[in-house]
């Protein structure tokens, strides 16, 4: 059982609001981004044929997430009890597991093309095995390797 932490109402683990003043129930369970061990084996990511005029990033299990090239997109974990919401979620992804911070990367378009930035995340985002430095953009191209964390991704330019 767990207790809310506005007004001491009792629920269910797993409850996520609390019926009673609708605060968020699991704020003190701070699943913070832990910093991953050397060695810590890689999640896989299989490419994926895609529809013209789209960036595509192809996850480990043939799931694939659409970014439109129109505006600035924010990859990272779900977090309603600090209000970060970023527009692309990758908890179902094994985001927490793979070391995603809350906000890690942006993809955007830039006039040369699309470009990732890493946001200071913790455990780092790389492009084709480079860790990019925080804050500078990087463009992507086809078939390049984004890894937010652990969790690997094939980049797809159509």
């Amino acid at each position: 059982m767990i207790r809310c932490p506005s007004c001491d109402a009792t629920y269910a683990e797993n409850t996520l609001f609390c019926e009673e003043c609708g605060a968020f129930l699991m704020a003190h369970n701070d699943h913070t981004t832990d910093r991953l061990p050397a060695g810590d084996q890689v999640c896989e990511a299989v490419g994926r044929a895609v529809p013209p005029r789209t960036l595509i990033l192809s996850i480990r299990d043939g799931a694939h997430i659409e970014i439109p090239f129109s505006k600035d997109v924010v990859l990272g974990r779900l977090d309603a009890s600090r209000a970060i919401f970023p527009d692309i979620d990758l908890t179902n992804e094994g985001g927490l597991r793979c070391g995603v911070s809350r906000r890690h990367a942006r993809i955007f378009r830039t006039d040369d093309g699309i470009a990732v930035e890493d946001l200071a995340s913790l455990n780092g985002t790389f492009l084709n095995g480079q860790r990019l430095t925080p804050e500078i953009p990087y463009l992507v191209q086809d078939g390049d390797e984004l890894q937010i964390g652990t969790l690997i991704l094939t980049v797809n330019l159509c």
